[in-house]
């Protein structure tokens, strides 16, 4: 190809031409070269191309990220993706601030900036210690918030802000002896059989559970709303709506089905209803 004698042959064997001297030099950077290029390409192949990043609450990380996060990375093994932790109010907030590119809301943000998708619907329950006095009734009315000694959550979006709105509807003017934002360090504090506090109902069941806690429908209903949400517009990652699909196939499936309310479960009536044994003195100290 060269046109050029490379090998001179003779008694003692087979030695290099000056022109066959230059091409091996040369041959020997273009194969050292060669060899850390397929190197790069192997390391490129199982480094993330990408980046992506969820916020959702805890009980939405335990119930269904395990399964969201499973499939996605499946999928796009070359994507780097983040799961954060939050209370629901700073759920909302990552998402606003564009510290996150999807999260598990509840509070619906300005539909002009960020795309929507309904998740599921569920009750509200009151939480309380088997020991607490309203653990005799069925159902709690509204106006009987005002009555009780309330640990609810602190951060003013999210459930909070669901809660608030709920009292404000029905004229009912509370101040909540404790804020907390921790379900297990709320869980302690109802043990006592002092404060109840207002959960949604899937809580209930997970963290508190029937053995020690009463979950109790209140009148008239109150329901959160999840929804997947993600920023609109240029510069969103490719990746955010393959993301954002994952987050409503776990869902719809859990639901079997479209989004819709999740079903109270069956309240056992007792055969004698206990009196409501409040008052407006009755937790003065």
């Amino acid at each position: 190809d060269l046109g050029v004698q490379l090998l001179d042959r003779h008694g003692r064997g087979v030695t290099l031409t000056p022109v066959g001297e230059i091409l091996y030099r040369q041959a020997e950077v273009i194969l050292q070269e060669m060899s850390a290029t397929l190197e790069e390409i192997d390391v490129a192949k199982r480094r993330p191309i990408g980046r992506i990043s969820i916020s959702a609450s805890s009980i939405v990380m335990s119930m269904f990220m395990p399964d969201i996060v499973r499939r996605f990375i499946e999928k796009f093994p070359e994507v780097e993706l983040t799961a954060i932790q939050a209370v629901s109010g700073e759920v909302y907030n990552q998402l606003v601030s564009g510290k996150v590119d999807v999260a598990i809301v509840m509070q619906v943000p300005s539909k002009h900036k960020f795309g929507l998708e309904k998740l599921l619907e569920e009750p509200m329950v009151l939480i309380a210690s088997k020991t607490h006095p309203v653990a005799k009734e069925e159902s709690v009315k509204r106006a009987m918030l005002a009555e009780l000694d309330l640990a609810l959550p602190a951060s003013p979006n999210g459930m909070r802000g669901i809660i608030d709105e709920y009292l404000q509807a029905g004229n009912v003017d509370i101040v909540p002896h404790l804020q907390i934002d921790s379900v297990p360090l709320t869980a302690q504090i109802l043990a006592d059989g002092r404060f109840a506090t207002i959960m949604p109902e899937s809580t209930f069941h997970r963290e508190y559970g029937g053995e020690n806690f009463v979950g109790l429908p209140l009148r008239p209903a109150l329901t959160r709303t999840l929804y997947a949400a993600r920023r609109q517009g240029g510069g969103r990652s490719p990746y955010v709506d393959a993301l954002m699909a994952e987050v409503i196939g776990v869902f719809r499936e859990r639901s079997q089905g479209e989004p819709k309310t999740v079903a109270a479960p069956k309240i056992r009536r007792r055969s004698k209803r206990a009196a409501w044994p409040g008052g407006p003195d009755r937790h003065s100290r």
